[in-house]
């Protein structure tokens, strides 16, 4: 009888073990994925993530549709600097625009005859500054109804940045909504990885 009971707690026992083992090895077989699924959330929270060009304010630099990445990790470990491509977070929705003054900078866009031709020109801190990155229309278009930062001193204040789009003649930027701040943005994006033809960092 005492072996007929020692043979059932044997069987018993290994039934339990056996689940156990199932139930481990079925942790074993979704835990590179529940890894994968942290490591992705991870990035996308604090490192970087995709977002898509919505509309035609940074032509050229970047096209409607363009997929970008986000690099959000940048915001802390170098900080914002002039001309970076920034996506904003604001009460009507993200916006793409490039930062055209830190905080502490004083800039203007004067108005100047340029061999019998009316131009604009960027002006940071005194001094002048070439906007490689668009033509010289685009650079005219951005005091074609007047704001305030054409023809007269800005001072930016702490803690906030002075944005444009590159399409300055089709651009919701810093001249309507104001500066915006440190919080405000998100962080810098400046490689597209589709469509494939505009693969490439764009600046």
């Amino acid at each position: 009888m005492k072996k007929h009971e020692v043979v059932e707690e044997t069987k018993k026992l290994s039934k339990e073990e056996a689940t156990a083992k199932a139930k481990k090895d079925m942790f074993l077989d979704i835990a590179p994925y529940l890894i994968i699924i942290f490591f992705i959330v991870v990035i996308r929270t604090f490192i970087a993530t995709p977002i898509t060009v919505n509309g035609s304010s940074m032509d050229p630099t970047l096209k409607d549709g363009d997929y970008m990445l986000l690099y959000k990790l940048v915001k802390t470990t170098r900080g914002i600097k002039r001309d970076d491509i920034v996506v904003i977070d604001t009460a009507s929705g993200r916006l793409i625009k490039r930062v055209i003054g830190l905080p502490g900078d004083v800039i203007t866009f004067k108005t100047e005859t340029v061999e019998d031709e009316e131009v604009v020109s960027l002006y940071r801190n005194g001094k002048k500054v070439k906007e490689k990155y668009i033509s010289q229309k685009a650079i005219n278009d951005t005091c074609k109804d007047g704001w305030e930062i054409c023809n007269s001193e800005l001072k930016i204040p702490e803690d906030e940045y002075y944005v444009l789009g590159d399409n300055r003649g089709n651009s919701k930027d810093s001249r309507m909504i104001g500066t915006v701040s440190y919080d405000e943005i998100i962080g810098t994006t400046e490689l597209v990885f589709f469509p494939f033809n505009r693969i490439g960092f764009k600046k």
